[in-house]
């Protein structure tokens, strides 16, 4: 059985079998949750690894033994990135909670032109990934990166661009794809002629989700779970 306690783990701060939380962490687990010492938590160091560890000193700083390591603890096989338009804030940090939770590797803002809103705030978006990837115990956090436009985004290919477009023949699941996709994802407003055209030369795979209109945030949870169900 798990523990129910979740805490991030700086690596730096694991050597060998013994841990220490750094002081926010440990600030949270003394004066939140109150937790004593012998209690069993899940520690996440943010880049792959996962423990469980008995608490042994709950002084300033919270520290203790490491009595099961565990490497990948909730991540996919497979590589999937989300290569999002931004939106309005609450829906954009609904999706920044959602896509770290279906297990995304990386997040990637997109300034579009039928974007609305034009920045983000990047510290605030950060502590909701992390904070997300606590609560379902991913060992990896996403990696969050700041805003930018197609044309910068396509040059910088790594790995496979799929693309959502309500007129496009096949469904994601007739897609041949690799183990490495980013999910491009376009506003309220759709992508314009010159993004498609964009898109298109640089090769992105398209694909439908069905015949209703979907907002951008839904259009790529959808996205996600069926990868997660693909990739399985």
């Amino acid at each position: 059985m798990s523990p129910d306690k979740a805490f991030y783990v700086n690596p730096l701060n694991v050597s060998g079998s013994k841990f220490q939380l750094d002081k926010a962490e440990s600030n949270h687990a003394n004066r939140v949750l109150r937790l004593k010492k012998s209690e069993v938590i899940c520690l996440l160091d943010g880049v792959g690894n996962g423990y469980y560890a008995k608490i042994d000193s709950i002084e300033k700083y919270v520290s203790g033994i490491i009595i099961k390591s565990i490497p990948d603890l909730g991540e996919n096989v497979c590589s999937v990135g989300l290569a999002s338009a931004l939106i309005k804030r609450d829906r954009f940090e609904f999706l920044l909670e959602k896509a770290t939770e279906l297990g995304v590797n990386e997040i990637q803002p997109l300034i579009l032109e039928r974007c609305v809103k034009k920045t983000m705030n990047f510290d605030r978006s950060q502590k909701i990934v992390i904070s997300s990837a606590k609560q379902c115990r991913r060992s990896r956090f996403p990696l969050l990166h700041e805003p930018i436009d197609m044309k910068k985004l396509l040059k910088n290919s790594n790995g496979q661009f799929i693309s959502g477009l309500m007129d496009a023949s096949k469904s994601l699941s007739e897609l041949k794809l690799d183990n490495n996709v980013t999910v491009i994802i376009g506003p309220e407003g759709d992508f314009t002629k010159n993004e498609i055209g964009q898109m298109k030369n640089a090769g992105v795979l398209f694909f439908n989700l069905g015949g209703r209109r979907l907002r951008s945030e839904t259009a790529a949870i959808n996205s996600l779970a069926v990868l997660n169900e693909l990739f399985d």
